[in-house]
C-alpha cells in the first residue's frame, strides 16, 4: 500500500510541477519583443499598427518597432496574432531581414542541400529557412528536415537570437 501511494505522490509530482512540464512555445510577440531590445528599445509610437494589438499592451512598441523595420510585417488583415505560437520560418525570414539591417551577408550559396520537406515550406520562407540554417543561426531537424511550422521555446528563442547577434 505504501508502495503504491509513494508511486502517486512522485506521478502528481512530477506531471504537477511546472519545473517538470514542457515549456509552452514562444509567441510572435516575445520575437519582436526581444528584436526590439536587441535594437536597444529605442522610443518608437506603437500608435496602432495592428488590429490585435492595443497600445497599452506590453509589446505594442516592439510590434509596431518591428513592422516599421520590415521584420514582423502581420498575419494579414492588419492583424498581428501576437499569442499564436512562432514557427521556425516565420523566425528564419525576420532574423535574414535583420541580418540585413545589420549589414550582415544574406546571401543563399548555390547548390543548398535539398531538404526532406520542402513542400511544406511557405514560398515567402524558403530562401530564409535555407539561408538561416546554412548561416548556422538555425539547425537542421533530425532526418534533413528544416522543420518549416516546427516552434521553439522562448530559451531556445533566446539562445538563437543571442547566437545570432554574437555572430
Amino acid at each position: 500500500m505504501r508502495t503504491a501511494a509513494a508511486l502517486l505522490v512522485l506521478v502528481l509530482l512530477l506531471f504537477l510541477n511546472p519545473a517538470v512540464a514542457a515549456e509552452p512555445p514562444a509567441a510572435r510577440m516575445d520575437l519582436a519583443v526581444l528584436l526590439w531590445e536587441s535594437a536597444g528599445a529605442v522610443p518608437f509610437a506603437a500608435g496602432g499598427a495592428f488590429s490585435d494589438v492595443a497600445r497599452n499592451d506590453d509589446g505594442a512598441t516592439a510590434a509596431a518597432w518591428c513592422r516599421e523595420a520590415g521584420l514582423l510585417l502581420g498575419t494579414g488583415d492588419g492583424r498581428f496574432s501576437p499569442d499564436r505560437p512562432l514557427t521556425r520560418e516565420e523566425l528564419a525570414v525576420a532574423l535574414r531581414r535583420y541580418a540585413r539591417i545589420l549589414g550582415r551577408d544574406t546571401f543563399l550559396p548555390a547548390g543548398v542541400a535539398e531538404c526532406n520537406d520542402y513542400a511544406d515550406i511557405s514560398p515567402w520562407a524558403d530562401d530564409s529557412l535555407y539561408w538561416a540554417c546554412d548561416a548556422g543561426v538555425l539547425s537542421w531537424s533530425e532526418g534533413g528536415r528544416l522543420d518549416p511550422g516546427g516552434t521553439l521555446t522562448l530559451a531556445q528563442l533566446q539562445a538563437v537570437l543571442e547566437d545570432f547577434l554574437a555572430r
